[in-house]
């Protein structure tokens, strides 16, 4: 059903692209040529989240740029994206997306509908118990870490949204890797679920594990009100893996309250 609703407004003249990303779950689905590449696409992908949190109130925006526009179109359960050619007729665009808002937010409502794009099938996370770490290498503090980050996006994706959630991370992430890059192959995709990309490696030194715990607490302070809840669930979610974190120096960098679940 969502694959003829793309492809009935990619049809338009003009129209080079287009893609839905549910802000529930952060489910992307899209239609672009061949020749758009996965970097291509998630560059647009970081562009539209980075734009619904910097202007999060909007109805409709038109990105500019030399060789193409992108139309940003923002509903309650999905964000829908096209790319076009400059001389499009914006109004005819305009009448076609609109016609077909209530079916795409049908076509996300299905049970059948697919899972999200670089996110494997998983249950629901257990709050606070820490037993979502069962399968992690036991003494990798960067994989304990990647884990635990997204276990606690997972318990935040109803309340917070996949997208701002993902927008989240990305922005604490580069605040992180502003001076060293140690975190530059940390991959965050768009329902806000972190990765080492493929062919890389982060290793577990002082500066990534230092990189790491100022990410969290960056990501932490963004959450405003919902800090003080979200904080005591990450912490919760580490404790059992405390014997190989706390040699590692996580405990050094963190904030106050970690540091004061610490043991003297």
């Amino acid at each position: 059903m969502m694959r003829t609703i793309l492809s009935d407004i990619r049809a338009l003249a003009g129209v080079t692209g287009v893609a839905v990303v549910a802000k529930r779950d952060g489910r992307i689905e899209r239609l672009f040529p061949a020749a758009f590449t996965e970097q291509h696409t998630q560059r647009l992908l970081d562009l539209v989240t980075s734009t619904y949190q910097r202007l999060h109130g909007f109805t409709r925006l038109a990105l500019r740029f030399e060789r193409v526009v992108v139309h940003l179109f923002n509903q309650p359960e999905y964000l829908l994206f096209v790319t076009v050619l400059p001389d499009i007729d914006s109004r005819q665009l305009e009448t076609l997306a609109y016609s077909k808002f209530n079916a795409i937010a049908r076509a996300l409502a299905r049970p059948e509908a697919s899972p999200p794009r670089n996110a494997p099938s998983r249950k629901p996370a257990t709050r606070g118990t820490g037993s979502q770490f069962t399968g992690d290498p036991a003494g990798d503090p960067v994989a304990i870490l990647i884990k635990a980050c997204n276990t606690l996006s997972d318990m935040m994706a109803d309340s917070r949204g996949r997208i701002r959630l993902a927008a989240d991370w990305r922005k604490a992430r580069e605040y992180a890797n502003q001076d060293d890059g140690a975190l530059a192959p940390l991959f965050i995709d768009a329902a806000g679920r972190m990765e080492i990309r493929k062919g890389q490696a982060i290793l577990a030194q002082a500066a990534v594990i230092d990189a790491f715990a100022r990410m969290i607490d960056c990501f932490l302070e963004g959450l405003g009100t919902a800090r003080t809840i979200a904080e005591e669930e990450f912490y919760a979610l580490l404790e059992p893996r405390r014997p190989v974190l706390e040699p590692a120096g996580l405990y050094l960098y963190l904030g106050s309250t970690a540091r004061a679940k610490s043991p003297r």
